[in-house]
């Protein structure tokens, strides 16, 4: 969203955040945070956030956002910041662009950590996409955090907790954002001058996502690709078509994740309409006979396949498997579920 946010816009997340705030103040915050919950609703924002507060200078309530350790580390650039994120390697034996955090990221990180800070104060290690930690990588960070050096602090960043060791789970303060109701998206939309009509017609989208929300808005293209997604996914009922699909998509690999978080969007939303926790919306409604059918009748279990299909997906990327054949093996997965509904 645009605009200056602070933590306090966080407090429509709830009592979890107002223990947060509370203990950035009074100096007791836990020494790792694994901050979770949908994309872009806002996850690296209050990692960034908190990690200001523990290196902001200010004697009053942090962090100030005005002095100079608030407008450095604001931006990622502080000294005593550490940011370990895929494709952007921290240890000069990694090549950039790798789809994972190796082990020698997180080794470098450790040596870093075993310096003093530069500044005197704390030090802030984020970790943004946690899940593409190799499991190398999660073991040599296993260590750290049951051993954490003074004054550091580890906040670890991913919308699929469930990728990592439970043994660093065991080792943070978890602490879950929500989505947000419609209305709350729609006001969020408001303020920022979206137009009504463009407003609604990408609520729906966004999975009660801010940050989905304003990019479906400000690009028309992504709007495009999803239906695109949706159309190859759940339009389709002849295997035949599946080697045509993949062949069309086997060079945008770099959309992988983008794909991904459509078809778990759409089955959120079916699993929502499945068990009376939302009203079908107009693109659900557009949805071939055969998945409207699986939207209403479908078991937990066949939702449960369709999500870990598209998990085993997003591992076997991480070790460069090929991507046309992952995609074949996720459409696949989705046709054959499709056709089981249409008896």
């Amino acid at each position: 969203m645009s605009g200056t946010v602070s933590l306090s816009d966080f407090l429509i997340q709830g009592d979890e955040i107002r223990r947060l705030t509370d203990q950035i103040r009074n100096g007791r915050l836990p020494h790792a945070l694994l901050i979770t919950g949908p994309d872009g609703i806002g996850k690296k924002t209050l990692a960034t956030l908190v990690s200001c507060a523990l290196l902001c200078t200010s004697e009053g309530d942090r962090p100030c956002g005005r002095c100079r350790a608030c407008l450095v580390s604001s931006k990622l650039e502080h000294a005593d910041q550490v940011l370990l994120r895929k494709g952007v390697p921290l240890s000069p034996e990694v090549r950039e662009g790798r789809t994972t955090i190796p082990v020698e990221d997180v080794r470098e990180m450790i040596r870093i950590c075993g310096m003093t800070p530069q500044e005197g104060g704390s030090r802030t290690v984020l970790i943004f996409d946690a899940e593409a930690m190799t499991v190398q990588a999660q073991n040599a960070l296993l260590k750290t955090l049951e051993e954490p050096p003074e004054k550091t602090y580890f906040l670890l960043v991913t919308a699929h907790p469930e990728t990592l060791l439970t043994t660093i789970i065991s080792r943070c303060r978890t602490i879950r954002l929500h989505a947000l109701p419609d209305g709350r998206l729609l006001d969020l939309m408001r303020t920022n001058g979206v137009p009504e009509d463009l407003a609604l017609s990408v609520i729906p989208l966004a999975d009660g996502s801010p940050g989905k929300a304003m990019e479906f808005v400000e690009r028309e293209d992504l709007r495009e690709r999803r239906r695109e997604i949706l159309e190859i996914f759940f339009q389709g009922e002849k295997r035949s078509e599946i080697l045509t699909r993949s062949t069309q998509w086997k060079n945008r690999k770099n959309e992988a994740d983008f794909l991904f978080s459509v078809l778990e969007s759409a089955l959120h939303q079916m699993l929502g309409v499945r068990f009376g926790q939302m009203d079908e919306n107009s693109l659900m409604a557009s949805f071939p006979r055969q998945w409207n059918r699986f939207m209403h009748e479908a078991p937990p279990s066949a939702f449960s396949n369709l999500f870990e299909q598209i998990l085993l997906a997003k591992r076997e990327l991480q070790y460069a498997t090929n991507f046309q054949a992952v995609f074949e093996q996720v459409l696949f997965s989705f046709v054959g579920e499709g056709n089981r509904w249409l008896q």
